[in-house]
């Protein structure tokens, strides 16, 4: 009986292994970032606590991308929030995400 056992767990472990190796790696989802004016803002993850007057509101996120994709579209991001507003602060961008500015950094070249 126990040789049994220990049979079936040996099976079930080298299935499981063989199961998990023929799976396709996943592409790993990308920063958050928008695309304004040219260029991609990368999410620093920090919130500003700073009042942006409607003026400075440079447009609004329009469109979305998957997560795994870099947008190519003027005001196009790929963390959803179509309508966020976005606007310049100082070398970056502040997007309004969730009633929080959401500070943005541009993305540098490696």
């Amino acid at each position: 009986m126990r040789r049994a056992l220990r049979l079936l767990l040996a099976l079930i472990c080298i299935l499981s292994l063989l199961t998990g190796c023929a799976q396709q790696e996943r592409e790993w989802d990308r920063r958050p970032m928008v695309l304004v004016k040219g260029t991609i803002y990368l999410d620093t993850g920090k919130q500003i606590p700073v009042e942006v007057h409607e003026s400075a509101v440079l447009g609004e996120i329009t469109s979305s991308v998957d997560p795994s994709e870099i947008p190519t579209e003027e005001g196009q991001s790929n963390f959803g929030w179509e309508g966020a507003e976005y606007a310049f602060y100082e070398d970056g961008l502040v997007v309004l995400i969730d009633h929080e500015w959401v500070l943005f950094e541009k993305e540098t070249e490696e």
